[in-house]
């Protein structure tokens, strides 16, 4: 049933168009267009695939169901509890500290920023940048592969906001 909008009293027509609907097959001709949406369903609107639709509807009302009944029985499996956001930036020792070849650089933001982690030999040239992106609140996690470079002292900075914080790591061979 079409909307009211569209119909008309027209005596010889009941659309506001006489080609109303539509003669013309607009179904998708590329078939991954028809399975390319999330759970292999079509892309766009599934009202023009009634079978999909019907597969879609009952999905859905699955996961409801589901989602209804945790909450109902006071438990909900699907929400990480960690725990509340940082209150203060931290930029924490990479460990382990001495590495080879590996170590791991763990640092907290409070707030959605954007963050610069950068690597510095002892004269402070940059040696290599692990992060230049912006990220949310939250801890966050960074490995550095030292296998390509020499032993030695090398510090790592951590730029989110008006944070700013340096500390030195050891790679030892």
């Amino acid at each position: 049933m079409l909307p009211d909008w569209r119909l008309v009293n027209t005596g010889t027509s009941k659309y506001i168009n006489p080609d109303w609907p539509i003669p013309v097959d607009l179904s998708y001709s590329n078939a991954t267009l028809k399975t390319g949406a999330s759970g292999g369903f079509p892309v766009g609107d599934v009202n023009w695939f009634p079978a999909q639709k019907a597969a879609w509807l009952a999905q859905r009302n699955a996961e409801y169901t589901s989602i209804e009944t945790a909450l109902q029985a006071g438990h909900v499996t699907a929400v990480n509890s960690g725990g509340a956001l940082p209150v203060e930036f931290t930029l924490k020792q990479n460990f382990p500290n001495p590495f080879n070849p590996t170590t791991t650089i763990d640092y907290t933001l409070p707030a959605s920023s954007r963050v610069l982690l950068k690597v510095y030999d002892v004269l402070g040239r940059e040696i290599r940048t692990l992060v230049d992106d912006r990220q949310i609140a939250g801890d966050h996690s960074v490995k550095l592969d030292g296998s390509n470079l020499a032993s030695g002292v090398y510090f790592y900075r951590l730029q989110a906001g008006t944070y700013a914080e340096t500390r030195k790591l050891l790679l030892l061979r």
